[in-house]
């Protein structure tokens, strides 16, 4: 690791430790890509990763005023990043998501030519939903009238993940019309 990250690592957890707003963004600039790979390298999934990364800048900033000057700050800062990810994973395995495929596999006794086209295209843009928890949110938003708030403590996640991913799944189903 050279000294410049070290040093820059060190001088942003003064600026942040001091109330100051530009040690975040110098934290971020010097350890942003860093903590991203260490994040994904735990939870092996980019923005579950992302959300581990904004976490972590969380309890940077509200645990500032610990970290002892001089000790090795990209440690620390790295171990921050590697706790928090092993805890989302922890959180998880308490909340494991379910496979909603088999909703939409059970036949309801209908032939398929009985089924409308409407429905067909439901099926058709709901499979073409990846990774399995996207799938699952856009169905709690729309076949359980679930509000982002509430999914997204269902499935343990933030706000800001669960709203991201549905307004992207939204919009690859657009596309696909």
């Amino acid at each position: 690791m050279n000294i410049e990250l070290r040093e820059k690592t060190e001088y942003a957890l003064s600026l942040i430790k001091d109330g100051n707003d530009n040690g975040v963004d110098m934290l971020y600039s010097a350890m942003g890509k860093v903590m991203l790979m260490v994040a994904r390298g735990v939870v092996k999934d980019l923005y579950t990763a992302e959300d581990v990364v904004q976490e972590s800048f969380l309890k940077i900033v509200k645990n500032a005023h610990k970290y002892k000057s001089g000790t090795n700050a990209y440690a620390w800062v790295c171990k921050i990043v590697r706790n928090t990810a092993l805890n989302t994973l922890k959180s998880t395995q308490r909340h494991p998501l379910e496979n909603i495929d088999e909703f939409f596999c059970l036949s309801d006794g209908t032939d398929m030519a009985d089924k409308s086209t409407t429905q067909l295209l439901v099926e058709r843009l709901m499979n073409s939903l990846a990774p399995p928890i996207v799938k699952q949110m856009v169905y709690m938003k729309y076949f359980l009238d679930m509000s982002v708030r509430e999914i997204a403590k269902e499935v343990g996640k933030s706000k800001s993940y669960v709203a991201k991913e549905i307004a992207k799944a939204e919009e690859a189903m657009k596309n696909m019309l």
